[in-house]
């Protein structure tokens, strides 16, 4: 009986300890990425986007961290035999979305080709810098800029092409214009650039059908699950601050604060949604071509919701840190603030994906903006995961780390456009 018992107790420190290991490694397969993505961005900035993408975004290495970092995640799920079947297909978009990143990355196709008006091309110019063919032809037979009668402003480019076969036998007709592609057989035409003298044009060009099909379904599994998480995780906070014990005047006032500025933020989105997609917003009229898109509605909108919701959340720790009393009944206050938090800015990431694959040919083309914002979720994730990470629930750590990750959302939503160049920049 001894031994038997002896045995289980050693099994239970194997397990223990095992558990211990695998966070421990995914921890600094964690760090290591995020701390990837911040130095490409400055990398990027002071010897180009080409340099960054060939040394780090598409360098072997990085795309074995992010291997790495996805099989020890999934590893240790199966340990844990997580049963929250939301959270658990929540992660499982995650490396749905890493999947359909890896097909684009091996078997994607990118790149330009020049049109003048008039002639057929077969040939583009693909993203390793070489030449490569078409399975068809495509002309150039008309382009125009459209202009602001206001200011003269450019409202649009648009071109109006011909795809043939090889022997020149039309296959379609049809235009290119910004936020407006076009597709036949799964190769996809975006309006890029123009000739001075108007009589040529430059398309991007992106054939990956399966990527992209991978990553949208990932995507669309992250939208319907980071969003029956936070909404369950919110209940369940609520439950467990009712029972929390009473509050102190000061957690009593910052709680109210912080409920009236979030239904604030929520009525403030609601109408600035409703300005931008009925037209209202005089501005909306004269932006440059990429920004004219139903897209930019959605996207600032959500953005800017979680970019408030976790300013509250500083705001609520910073209270935490400095008032006293029992700031565990503010911890939860953050985390129930941080969960809608994650879940606007992972479908503001999901929206801008979509508007960047309408504008520009891809759904990610690591710019600056993008990479932040990226980071900012990665690092206010950390927060969430406090049953890996014990010392996370302690109030006093939990507020110290929410209050110090704020400095990433500031660097996405400032510091990138003071510092750093991208697709982002709009000047």
């Amino acid at each position: 009986m001894r031994t038997f018992a002896a045995r289980l107790r050693y099994s239970d420190d194997m397990k223990h300890k095992e558990r211990h290991y695998m966070r421990t490694v995914i921890s600094i397969l964690y760090a290591l990425t995020v701390t990837a993505l911040c130095a490409a961005t400055i990398i990027g900035e002071y010897e180009g986007l080409d340099y960054a993408m060939e040394k780090i975004y598409h360098a072997w290495w990085f795309v074995l961290l992010w291997a790495a970092l996805a099989a020890t995640g999934i590893a240790h799920i199966v340990r844990m035999r997580m049963r929250d079947v939301p959270t658990l297909l929540l992660h499982c978009s995650l490396v749905l979305i890493l999947l359909g990143a890896l097909v684009t990355h091996i078997w994607g196709a990118r790149g330009s080709i020049h049109l003048r008006k008039g002639s057929y091309a077969v040939f583009y110019d693909a993203e390793d810098r070489r030449m490569r063919q078409l399975p068809f032809a495509i002309r150039l037979d008309n382009f125009t800029v459209q202009l602001y009668p206001e200011n003269g402003n450019v409202a649009d480019y648009k071109s109006e092409i011909t795809i043939a076969g090889m022997d020149r036998s039309i296959l379609r007709r049809g235009e290119v214009s910004m936020n407006n592609i076009l597709s036949h057989g799964g190769w996809r035409f975006y309006q890029w650039s123009y000739d001075d003298d108007g009589m040529g044009a430059t398309l991007a060009i992106n054939h990956d059908p399966a990527g992209i099909a991978v990553t949208y379904a990932g995507y669309l599994l992250l939208f319907v699950s980071i969003s029956v998480t936070a909404a369950a995780k919110c209940r369940g906070i609520r439950r467990r601050r009712r029972q929390s014990g009473k509050l102190t005047t000061f957690e009593k006032v910052t709680t109210r604060t912080a409920s009236a500025l979030s239904a604030l933020i929520a009525a403030a989105g609601a109408l600035f949604f409703v300005t931008q997609t009925c037209g209202t917003n005089p501005w909306i009229s004269q932006m440059q071509p990429v920004l004219n898109s139903p897209w930019l509605s959605i996207h600032v909108s959500v953005i800017t919701i979680a970019y408030i919701l976790l300013i509250l959340i500083f705001v609520t720790s910073i209270a935490a840190l400095c008032g006293g009393g029992n700031g565990d009944n503010l911890r939860l206050l953050s985390l129930q603030l941080l969960h809608p938090a994650m879940a606007m800015l992972a479908i503001g990431i999901f929206t801008g994906a979509i508007w960047a694959n309408v504008s520009w040919g891809t759904y990610w083309g690591w710019d600056p903006k993008e990479v932040w914002a990226l980071v900012t979720m990665m690092v206010y994730a950390i927060p969430l995961h406090s049953r890996s990470l014990p010392w996370l629930r302690k109030p006093r750590p939990f507020h110290i780390f929410t209050a110090a990750a704020l400095l990433t959302m500031l660097i996405t939503f400032l510091g990138v456009n003071l510092l750093l160049s991208g697709m982002h920049s709009y000047v």
